[in-house]
């Protein structure tokens, strides 16, 4: 895959949590395909509550979909309360760098309540559509159809049909079988194990499994997904959860790795290995950020994990100049910077790689943190999505990285307009959070007297209850 090129473009959400419909285009989607390889940032702004965690788990369902994986019991509280549906659509750019194809790749699907009675609150992925365009003497093709399915259709495994009659009796039998099994499992039909099987042994369908493929790959190794339950780890002193993508010599690695910071952490070996090479990478870029800082591996020497592998026991260590300190004493700020570093490195130099962050800004000064977007948006070459309170970036970012919630569900992301390059958009939306003026309400109005009588009943609600 180190020749292919796969990135978002547009992102629609529809009866997903407290959005009816919101979309997202990135920076560089209406511009000619070939701009698509300089990074791309999206920094979510709106007040508590208006739907900007919607959209970091919006792609964590996406992650979950395209890896072929089963909804986690959670989904069902993320479809509209006044809805059995939500239907999420994606559109991505691809490219080859060999052979120079370029394409656009979209993708929706439903997922749906479970109306059957059961144990759990089940949710499964009812429907889905894969299309592409292809890029062919400098204009878009038309659209084509890969794969359109619905579960509840009984009469066709899915269309186009011309798409169905490239696979013998057989394999229709075997995917007949694999669609019923992705249903049992709430788990995709396209992106599914079994159907990838079948898939990639029809010489016929290869082209179509490829990008099929491609879109799996993004979702497995290039999409990040860093939500507050990362946070919270660190908040609570617990441990550091290293989400890392570390190439070397053609060997990628990937994931998250929790390390403790209450007590020592046993690991495998291997992994104790490759956590050495993060950490060494990391403090190439650490000690630039944070003066002096670096993170140093303090050994205990070999014991068994509890899988009885042979595996190292060590804790992180803080080193500024001669002084050393245990990790869990940094300030809350410092370790959320270490956890998601390596990721940061990601995006700096890999076009593919897409970060999402849920309230990137938490604990990070916001000058700082103002530094890291500058350098991002200006050299590097992933994505990042991101959400804040903090208004730094807005005084950072172009305008067209900046998408704000607003009041009305229906409508629920917008870029502010008449925005001109030599306007600070941070002055431009308190102005619209106290004065309007843009075509939605991004702050529903809160009125400063009532506030304080509020607190004032609160309070002597109290003394009552004394």
């Amino acid at each position: 895959m180190n020749n292919q090129i796969i990135r978002l473009q547009n992102i629609n959400i529809k009866n997903f949590k407290n959005i009816e419909n919101g979309t997202i285009d990135f920076p560089n989607s209406k511009k000619n395909c070939d701009a698509n390889i300089s990074s791309e940032i999206i920094g979510l702004y709106g007040q508590n509550g208006s739907g900007k965690t919607a959209l970091i788990e919006a792609l964590k369902i996406l992650k979950y979909v395209m890896s072929g994986e089963s909804l986690p019991e959670e989904t069902y509280d993320l479809i509209h309360c006044a809805s059995r549906y939500s239907t999420l659509a994606f559109t991505f750019y691809a490219a080859n760098n060999e052979n120079e194809d370029k394409y656009q790749l979209l993708y929706e699907f439903t997922i749906e309540k479970e109306t059957e009675e059961s144990e759990r609150n089940s949710v499964i992925v009812t429907e889905e559509k894969l299309s592409f365009k292809r890029f062919i003497d400098e204009k878009w093709t038309y659209i084509k159809d890969i794969i359109i399915h619905d579960f509840e259709d009984k009469n066709i495994l899915f269309k186009p049909k011309k798409n169905l009659n490239k696979f013998n009796d057989k394999e229709i039998e075997d995917l007949t079988f694999a669609k019923k099994f992705a249903r049992k499992t709430n788990k995709s039909f396209i992106f599914s194990k079994d159907s990838e099987d079948i898939f990639k042994q029809n010489n016929s369908f290869v082209p179509y499994y490829n990008l099929i493929n491609l879109l799996k790959f993004f979702a497995q190794i290039n999409l990040c997904i860093i939500d507050n339950n990362h946070s919270g780890l660190i908040s609570a002193n617990i441990a550091i959860p290293f989400n890392f993508r570390y190439s070397e010599n053609g060997t990628l690695s990937h994931g998250d790795l929790g390390i403790s910071l209450s007590e020592p952490s046993i690991i495998p070996i291997n992994h104790f290995e490759l956590v050495s090479k993060i950490i060494k990478q990391m403090n190439i870029v650490l000690k630039k950020i944070i003066p002096e800082l670096e993170i140093k591996i303090k050994e205990y020497g070999g014991q068994l994990t509890r899988n009885n592998q042979d595996g190292i026991r060590f804790e992180l260590i803080s080193k500024r100049g001669d002084t050393e300190i245990a990790l869990k004493y940094e300030s809350e700020g410092i370790k959320k910077v270490i956890s998601i570093l390596s990721t940061l490195i990601a995006v700096y130099k890999n076009p593919s790689f897409c970060l999402v962050v849920d309230e990137l800004d938490a604990g990070i000064f916001e000058y700082l943190l103002g530094e890291i977007l500058d350098i991002l948006s200006k050299f590097g070459k992933g994505q990042l999505v991101f959400t804040s309170h903090n208004l730094r970036p807005l005084e950072i970012l172009k305008s067209d990285s900046i998408i704000f919630t607003t009041v009305n569900p229906k409508n629920k992301f917008i870029k502010f307009s008449n925005i001109k390059n030599n306007n600070n958009l941070r002055s431009v939306y308190m102005r619209s959070l106290i004065l309007g003026g843009q075509a939605e309400i991004v702050y529903e109005e809160t009125n400063s007297y009532e506030i304080r009588r509020a607190f004032k009943k609160a309070g002597r609600f109290a003394n009552v209850q004394d």
